[in-house]
């Protein structure tokens, strides 16, 4: 009888134990924003820290450049309207979450730095006052585009060069195990056309006039400006930091589909080396993630994927669902969106909570992948 019944539960905790360490090593992510509470005060970093860890999640992804403002102290951007003067969020989640044994990755918009509202009044400091010859425009000149977005444009030295000195900034004075850059495309085909952008187009071509949104040499030297500042900003962080990942937020499953409407080639950057993980927002309302999470792996090349997750769209099951289908594609993790849906101070009833993770999908703790190429 007991040789019946441990042949009986052998495979059972086989499947157990390989299922456990299945996951054993795992990326967790959580997008903390700066559009809600979470990280600006002492005690909103201290329940989010320890929610994250209650809930198993091993990596913040915290936004602290928002809209060409700065949640840290910075000394080339303003400060956030929103946050005491003598308070600093990025080091008190550095700390806490190092704590707690959790990653902290410093997420920077890019190139956004304003919306068309009556809700945005940039001071005097902010670089859309200081250097309107920055902004991004269409072909008309307009300097509001899709989405009454405000943006600079990639295609200004200037701009490039704006940008790497904020990272630098951050490198230099915080302990961030990643930087993470969110938005580094353009709001469609039909946009970059800043004076200073086209004039060097040209310059480069050896044309003249306004090139037609679709001419494909007007766009490939588009998307090679992006490019440039990715590969920029990998080469000063691998020489300020080298142990500090650097990753990007894309927008689509697939590189064509990136390239063909945002003009974002981040195929091109995992297969160069240019980043140490990619994460494709796949915020999907449906039973589709086996599909989409497969399509993006593909171009994965010798880098981490890790699969953002819409939770705060979704049913508790349709997000559990989600994360499971992401696995069974090979993600190397996942990154759900975000703390101020997911937490316990969250004002949806009907999407996921952290909790219902904790009692699942996440039951146990995960370690961060090693990077072969870090080490």
């Amino acid at each position: 009888m007991r040789f019946a019944l441990r042949s009986v539960f052998a495979p059972v905790l086989g499947l157990l134990l390989t299922f456990s360490a299945a996951w054993a090593s795992e990326f967790r992510g959580l997008y903390v924003d700066a559009f809600h509470p979470g990280f600006k005060t002492h005690e909103q970093v201290t329940q989010m820290v320890n929610a994250a860890k209650d809930a198993n999640f091993n990596a913040l992804i915290v936004q602290v450049r928002k809209r060409g403002d700065a949640y840290y102290n910075s000394s080339i951007e303003p400060r956030a309207w929103d946050i005491a003067p003598d308070y600093d969020p990025l080091a008190d989640v550095v700390e806490q979450a190092h704590d707690a044994g959790l990653e902290v990755h410093a997420w920077l918009a890019v190139y956004e730095v304003m919306h068309d509202s009556k809700w945005y009044n940039p001071g005097p400091s902010h670089v859309y006052n200081t250097h309107p010859e920055w902004l991004m425009a269409d072909r008309e000149g307009n300097t509001t585009l899709a989405g009454r977005t405000i943006c600079l444009d990639p295609g200004v030295p200037a701009v490039q060069d704006h940008i790497v000195s904020v990272v630098l900034d951050v490198l230099n004075k915080y302990d961030v195990d990643g930087i993470h850059l969110d938005g580094p495309r353009y709001p469609d085909t039909d946009s970059g056309y800043n004076p200073t952008s086209v004039g060097l187009f040209n310059q480069q071509s050896n044309r003249t006039g306004l090139p037609e949104d679709e001419d494909q040499a007007w766009c490939l030297w588009r998307q090679a400006q992006i490019t440039n500042l990715v590969r920029r900003l990998q080469a000063v962080i691998s020489a300020a930091k080298p142990k500090v990942k650097f990753s990007v937020s894309v927008c689509s499953e697939s590189p064509s589909t990136a390239k063909k409407r945002f003009l974002q080639q981040w195929d091109v950057w995992a297969r160069d080396d240019l980043v140490d993980f990619v994460v494709p927002m796949l915020y999907i309302t449906v039973d589709g993630m086996p599909y989409y999470a497969s399509a993006a792996l593909t171009s994965r090349y010798q880098r981490h994927m890790y699969i953002s997750v819409g939770a705060f769209r979704l049913s508790p099951e349709l997000a559990r669902k989600h994360i499971e289908d992401a696995r069974a594609a090979g993600a190397d993790g996942v990154v759900l969106y975000s703390y101020h849906y997911l937490g316990p101070n969250s004002g949806s009833a009907t999407c996921a909570k952290m909790a219902d993770l904790a009692s699942s999908v996440f039951a146990e703790p995960a370690s961060v992948p090693e990077m072969a190429w870090k080490r």
